[in-house]
């Protein structure tokens, strides 16, 4: 399994994914019970000054992994991650680009 090949900057937001799944019944009693059986983190690094090669080398990345699972190294621990949607990469300067990308906690299926 490969590791996402790039640096983020600092700042990285993480997101407790938590939903829930409620029947009503007909005689009106509600049923509420966790979509999974534990909550799933949704990541969202920015990557604000990529140079070409490091465009090129997330670009390659994706294409080999866009629906498969990978390693993401976040505060100490690794976690198996996809990519949630695909990202946009916009040019700041000639040789300068930056994205953001959401990555979210995989696991429930075998890998």
């Amino acid at each position: 399994m490969e590791t996402f090949p790039l640096k983020p900057d600092q700042q990285i937001e993480v997101e407790e994914l938590d939903p829930s799944v409620a029947v009503t019944f007909e005689n009106g009693v509600e049923q509420i019970r966790p979509r999974w059986s534990r909550p799933k983190k949704l990541f969202r690094i920015t990557i604000s000054a990529m140079n070409r090669n490091e465009k090129i080398t997330l670009e390659n990345f994706y294409s080999r992994n866009r629906y498969r699972p990978f390693l993401f190294n976040w505060d100490g621990k690794e976690y198996t991650v996809r990519f949630s949607k695909p990202f946009t990469i916009q040019q700041k300067a000639p040789d300068v680009f930056s994205t953001t990308i959401e990555l979210i906690e995989f696991w429930g299926a075998s890998l």
